[in-house]
């Protein structure tokens, strides 16, 4: 299924708001906003729960709740790797950082394509032209290729635009009673970054490991992007069998 998006609709206006808002500074400060950690305590399998209640608005192809959508690419990557529990997780808590909605957060910086900030925007960002309402644009610095960056720099030393992945994966970073490997955590930053991953920009930012990366994320991609047709009736087999997966990953509540 390949993502088609139209003028005059949800995601339409949600990239509006979101290319108004996105600047480099709110989104610096969100980073360290939410670095805390400080906005309460709850198990990974919780938070996955709450996805029940989200759909998400700037994805054009599926009026689902998220916690479906989180189960379709989990089984779609136990299909291919049935031994890589990891992989399995990775796929099922990929979009587990939209709890921000419970925090108040407005969908624009929730969801939505990641960009960079503080450099001269990509070419391959979905209604890229609306970029011209953000005040960034008017920045001399910020309007050059490399911005505020430097060539080969590495894709993990770039500010994106604020969302659900780098929300998550700074609690997975800053919580160290888990088993999720670095690997995954990376998957989970950058799944959104669609610009550099699949639309081919910023390819001058990355260093020599970001080419692994890459090629992790894309992997990655054909479950994520590529099973929302699949059974959105989910078994209580298939939440059992998740269900002693989180219990063994995330055995603990985590600061959030």
């Amino acid at each position: 299924m390949l993502r088609t998006f139209n003028k005059n609709t949800r995601e339409y206006n949600l990239y509006k708001a979101m290319y108004e808002n996105q600047t480099y500074e709110f989104a610096k400060s969100k980073r360290q906003f939410y670095s805390k950690l400080n906005n309460g305590k709850m198990k990974m399998s919780k938070a996955l729960e709450l996805m029940n209640k989200y759909i998400d608005p700037s994805d054009p192809d599926i009026n689902d709740c998220n916690l479906i959508h989180a189960y379709q690419t989990a089984e779609r990557i136990r299909q291919k790797y049935p031994t890589n529990y990891e992989y399995q997780l990775c796929g099922l808590i990929h979009d587990v950082g939209k709890i921000l909605y419970t925090f108040g957060e407005p969908d624009w910086a929730i969801v939505g394509d990641t960009f960079v900030v503080g450099a001269e925007y990509g070419k391959a960002l979905v209604y890229g032209n609306l970029l011209k309402n953000n005040v960034d644009i008017n920045d001399t610095i910020f309007r050059t290729k490399f911005g505020i960056y430097s060539p080969n720099c590495g894709v993990k030393k770039l500010t994106l635009s604020f969302g659900h992945d780098e929300y998550l994966y700074s609690v997975l970073k800053n919580n160290k009673n888990h088993r999720l490997s670095e690997k995954y955590l990376d998957i989970i930053r950058f799944h959104s970054f669609y610009p550099w991953h699949t639309g081919g920009d910023y390819s001058y930012f990355m260093s020599k490991e970001d080419e692994t990366l890459k090629q992790n994320i894309l992997d990655f991609n054909q479950f994520d992007l590529y099973s929302k047709t699949d059974e959105k009736n989910i078994s209580q087999e298939t939440k059992d069998y998740y269900k002693r997966l989180l219990e063994e990953y995330f055995p603990e509540e985590l600061d959030w």
